[in-house]
């Protein structure tokens, strides 16, 4: 789904904070009429015959978030080392995205590879400006920072001129991060339960079933940007996005910000994704 913008930003992006809650990405649809965006995501590409070791079947439906195949994969690492995003540099911080973006390429395919699960990375495109994806229209969602369309599997970052800057490092990792836990949901096949559910189901259990979504993601940003060795902020760049209050239906379908922050952190620290299951815990603990 989409990522709300930056919370250490929020004084200077307050219009775009507001108007986040209303934007949908991932489909959730509520009702046929969103057109490409509320078609339901294809199935997972089918794996090629493997050439070393057998693949393992990805499972569907509940067991998809509940018995996931990479809930077992190990703590990993990647040597990352980032370029410096220089003061109101569009092609710095996109350089910036870019290598954030082929370090958690590397991250991903080591996980996916540890549980011997098919992987293949998304694409990805950093825009100043809204733009159109084939099969998901205007791309990133309307008021949104980030957001993952599985359609074609791309996932696109927004990147305001206010964040164009070594203080946007963090920002533009973390965002980056997200958007690429949505991919991982994806070729687990988490988003197309998540999708399945809310075809019938009530707006507060599909709000539900939202935060644990987005929450995963959250997580799975937290595990990636862990294993990434290098030039990326300290864990207290990351925290200072969870700051600041957040409009009451962006809590509803994403959290409030201390879960963020917590679901943030219980991946950095464990550094494995199967730190992420968002999916068997109580409600409480994914308000």
């Amino acid at each position: 789904m989409r990522r709300y913008p930056p919370l250490l930003l929020v004084c200077l992006l307050a219009t775009a904070c507001i108007a986040d809650p209303t934007a949908r990405a991932t489909p959730v649809p509520a009702a046929p009429s969103t057109g490409a965006l509320a078609s339901p995501a294809p199935a997972s590409p089918s794996p090629p015959a493997p050439s070393g070791p057998r693949l393992v079947s990805v499972p569907t439906g509940e067991s998809a978030a509940l018995e996931s195949p990479l809930y077992a994969a190990p703590r990993t690492s990647a040597r990352c080392e980032m370029p410096a995003i220089k003061p109101d540099h569009w092609g710095s911080m996109k350089r910036y995205l870019g290598s954030a973006s082929a370090c958690l390429d590397r991250v991903w395919t080591r996980e996916f590879a540890a549980v011997r699960v098919f992987y293949s990375p998304p694409r990805r495109r950093y825009v100043r400006h809204h733009t159109r994806d084939p099969q998901c229209g205007t791309m990133p969602a309307k008021g949104a920072s980030g957001t993952y369309c599985p359609l074609t599997s791309t996932y696109y970052i927004l990147v305001p001129r206010d964040v164009i800057g070594p203080w946007g490092a963090a920002w533009a990792a973390q965002l980056t991060a997200h958007e690429y836990g949505h991919h991982v949901q994806y070729m687990t096949n988490i988003l197309d339960y998540a999708d399945f559910r809310s075809e019938s189901a009530s707006k507060r259990a599909i709000d539900l079933d939202s935060r644990r979504l987005e929450l995963q993601a959250e997580c799975l940003s937290g595990v990636a940007l862990k294993a990434a060795r290098g030039g990326l902020p300290p864990l207290t760049r990351f925290q200072d996005l969870y700051t600041g209050r957040l409009p009451a239906q962006w809590v509803r379908d994403h959290g409030r910000p201390s879960t963020q922050r917590r679901w943030f952190e219980r991946g950095w620290r464990s550094g494995r994704p199967g730190s992420c299951d968002t999916w068997s815990g109580p409600e409480r603990e994914v308000s």
